[in-house]
């Protein structure tokens, strides 16, 4: 679930994409998986029609048990992204490393999606440090990893200094993540493999 406003809109990246419909500050939490998200369980998953499946592939995030949660609209691909994908107490959130304007279009990193099947994709972010192409099975480079982890931490140290809508909302995955959250008034952050968790101490 998005907690900031956003839109749908034409994207110059690939199709259609998701825009933010106010400011978002840096170290705002922009997403989240929440009980309004569909959930399918790999079993269910592996019965749908490949049209089905293809839709998921689309709106989807495997999680490493081989399920799906398919979100309410899928963020492009950007190699300089402005939402990177955060752990906290093994909760994913996705949070903004950048101040984000309005009418600017949210772009995540495809890069640090857990995928069980090889895949891959040619990049259409036009940034400065594009890859190129980029999926499962292309290693990500240690300058990639880097950049990454430099952002997050930096985004992380401010969690607790910008108005964070996620600490208003009320349902249990919410109130888990707020509490992990706010139970690391000093958040550090450790990279693992392509994940940044935030310290399991305050």
């Amino acid at each position: 679930m998005y907690l900031t406003k956003i839109y749908k809109n034409s994207s110059c990246i690939d199709g259609e994409g998701i825009f933010a419909g106010e400011p978002i500050s840096k170290g705002t939490i922009v997403f989240y998986y929440s009980s309004n998200d569909v959930y399918v369980s790999k079993k269910e998953f592996q019965s749908l029609s490949n049209f089905e499946k293809n839709r998921i592939y689309k709106l989807g995030v495997e999680e490493e048990d081989g399920n799906w949660i398919v979100t309410e609209g899928d963020a492009n691909h950007s190699c300089d992204a402005n939402i990177l994908s955060l752990f906290v107490d093994g909760l994913y959130c996705d949070i903004a490393v950048k101040d984000i304007q309005s009418g600017e279009e949210i772009t995540i990193d495809y890069g640090l999606f857990y995928s069980s099947f090889p895949w891959e994709m040619t990049c259409r972010c036009h940034s400065c440090n594009c890859r190129g192409i980029f999926g499962s099975a292309i290693a990500i480079d240690s300058q990639t990893q880097e950049l990454w982890h430099s952002r997050i931490s930096e985004a992380a140290g401010r969690i607790h200094h910008v108005r964070q809508p996620l600490f208003f909302r009320d349902d249990d995955s919410a109130r888990a993540l707020t509490f992990a959250l706010r139970s690391r008034h000093s958040p550090r952050i450790f990279p693992y493999i392509k994940f940044s968790l935030i310290s399991a101490y305050p």
